[in-house]
């Protein structure tokens, strides 16, 4: 059995950094070291070793750095594997021991355990070797630093892995595509009867192509109080791996919702633009239940109101008539007299 801590956390970060290269930083307590790529032919200052339209064939050459910036001596091993979009949406790389079908089988670690004192660094170098049939478009990997101890207090091992992705476009026709699956929606209602409530919705977001994805997503409500969301940015979606997608809409809704969730795609890297839209709809019912009540009770206070109103006016006119039959009859008396 396995605890993932907190370190391996870094790994999805660092894999889906595209901006300023920095180090990603693994920590805890004495045990701490940084994995970055190294300067080399292959470029310097990099974010994460990306090789762009490499023909099938290609050997590439290069290196990872990695320092023990803690103040306990560290050991160890370095891998590569297949790195994956998981289904929050957050980029991962099969833990060791689990076979890769994909890019992970075409980098090879010259390097596979390390012994790094306090302060000191070194060169993991790699190579990438891509088949002579490899598939047009992106490939993902990542190549990765783990550290394995035992908890005295407990039988479980711990696993702390600190790496970076490798991104890799094969030469060839891009084809990318997505597609959307497993739409649902539910209506959850506010208490208070005069705040809006809540429209989830979710679905299964598949990318089916072979390029990275991203793009925008918007959610719209038709009817009465329909309205539009400003557009949220969807997370980077390897090819081959499908995101579940989970979004909530402050609506207010008089018993029924429907509507649609409205998808941007876009390719990602060289040559990336925008495919077309791609729509999904979905009704639901959407009972403010708590509004329902308070109309039920304004309701119920209305009826018993002119229910009271009615009864009184009865009273009073069965009163008046009394009255006028005592004073008729005192009349007739005296007339009698």
């Amino acid at each position: 059995m396995f605890r993932r801590p907190l370190p391996f956390a870094l790994i999805g970060s660092l894999l889906l950094a595209i901006a300023a290269p920095a180090a990603a930083t693994a920590a805890d307590g004495g045990v701490a070291w940084t994995v970055q790529t190294a300067d080399n032919a292959q470029g310097t200052g990099r974010a994460n070793f990306t090789y762009d339209v490499v023909e099938p064939g290609t050997v590439i050459s290069d290196a990872m750095t990695v320092v023990n910036t803690g103040t306990e001596p560290l050991p160890l091993t370095a891998y590569a594997a297949d790195a994956f979009t998981a289904s929050t949406g957050e980029i991962d790389v099969l833990v060791d021991g689990q076979p890769s079908q994909g890019a992970g089988t075409w980098v090879s670690v010259a390097m596979t355990s390390l012994s790094l004192a306090p302060g000191e660094s070194a060169e993991v170098p790699f190579t990438v070797t891509v088949p002579s049939d490899a598939r047009p478009g992106d490939h993902a990997a990542g190549i990765v630093t783990s550290l394995t101890s035992t908890d005295s207090s407990s039988t479980l091992s711990v696993d702390r892995r600190l790496g970076t992705r490798i991104n890799l476009r094969v030469a060839g026709e891009l084809s990318p595509a997505v597609a959307v699956s497993g739409m649902s929606a539910r209506y959850e209602a506010s208490w208070n009867p005069f705040d809006s409530g809540r429209l989830v919705v979710e679905y299964a977001l598949a990318n089916t192509g072979n390029t990275r994805l991203t793009g925008a997503e918007t959610v719209a409500t038709a009817g009465l109080f329909g309205a539009r969301t400003a557009p949220t940015q969807l997370t980077e979606v390897l090819p081959g791996s499908t995101v579940e997608v989970a979004r909530e809409v402050p609506t207010f809704s008089l018993g029924w919702l429907a509507g649609s969730i409205e998808l941007t795609p876009e390719a990602v890297g060289l040559g990336a633009a925008p495919l077309a839209p791609v729509t999904a709809e979905f009704s639901v019912a959407a009972m403010p239940w708590s509004l329902y009540a308070l109309l039920a009770v304004i309701l119920a206070a209305v009826l018993a109101a002119v229910l009271l109103v009615r009864r009184r006016l009865r009273a009073g006119a069965a009163d008046a008539a009394a009255t006028a039959g005592g004073a008729a009859a005192a009349g007739d008396a005296v007339a009698a007299s």
